[in-house]
């Protein structure tokens, strides 16, 4: 884990994130259907093929909402597991390697000064055994850092996603906003909406895009899972997967 760092720093954004999304959904729905109920009401002035330009119009823009929407479904199914991804990264810092780490020195240091005078066959079995130890505590140190920094990257790709997916449903609900406040005459209807069209068909088709390239972060990170395999299947430090015996009973 990078110093410095703190679960804060990825928490809140990541629930700030949906904060956003939710308001801006409600939002974007909510302008949406009043563009429909404005153009139900003035479409006996519009004439068929008015109505028909404006429904072409407005069934891309709802293709492009439901694409967005399609998206927000599915982070909001894993808001919760990540924010414990996040967490379960950071205590395998504070609850393992941290505490662990610590007894790397005392491993090796005699608790009494007199030992540093203890020579003969007991104290190289000794030294030899505590040698041994403190290898596994290194060890697990080193296994728990890795562990943290592979589910960091994991809970790091969905939170870049998250606050890319509030940018694009803030940027279709402002592109919506607009096109509302232009449509004020039956005049301005037309055009308000196919701009409209144009402009939120542009912003989502490049916010998914960047949303791909974040989610094959995503995707490369649980490739790494064969590395996850190695650290935990080495044993050379840790026989059998176990720890060290100092003494043999």
């Amino acid at each position: 884990m990078q110093p410095g760092i703190n679960q804060l720093e990825y928490g809140e954004p990541f629930n700030k994130a949906f904060d956003q999304i939710r308001s801006g959904i409600d939002t974007t729905v909510d302008t949406f259907n009043q563009l429909v109920e404005k153009v139900n009401g003035w479409k006996w002035l519009l004439g068929p093929a008015a109505l028909w330009w404006i429904k072409n119009n407005l069934d891309d823009v709802r293709g492009a909402l439901n694409n967005v929407l399609d998206r927000v479904d599915q982070a909001l199914e894993h808001q919760l597991p990540v924010l414990s991804l996040i967490n379960i990264s950071f205590r395998w810092v504070t609850d393992v390697k941290t505490p662990v780490s610590a007894l790397s020195f005392v491993t090796t240091e005699p608790d009494n000064e007199n030992l540093a005078k203890w020579s003969g066959d007991a104290a190289s079995a000794y030294h030899a055994k505590a040698g041994k130890q403190r290898a596994a505590v290194d060890e697990t140190v080193v296994k728990s850092e890795f562990i943290s920094q592979w589910l960091f990257k994991i809970a790091k790709a969905n939170v870049d996603y998250a606050v890319e997916l509030a940018k694009i449903v803030t940027g279709v609900t402002g592109k919506l906003v607009q096109a509302a406040a232009e449509a004020t005459t039956v005049i301005d209807l037309p055009w308000a909406i196919s701009t409209l069209a144009k402009s939120i068909g542009d912003l989502v088709t490049a916010g998914l895009n960047t949303l791909l390239t974040i989610g094959q972060r995503f995707v490369d990170a649980l490739g790494n899972v064969r590395d996850i395999a190695t650290q935990v299947g080495d044993h050379s430090k840790l026989p059998e997967g176990q720890w060290p015996h100092a003494v043999r009973g």
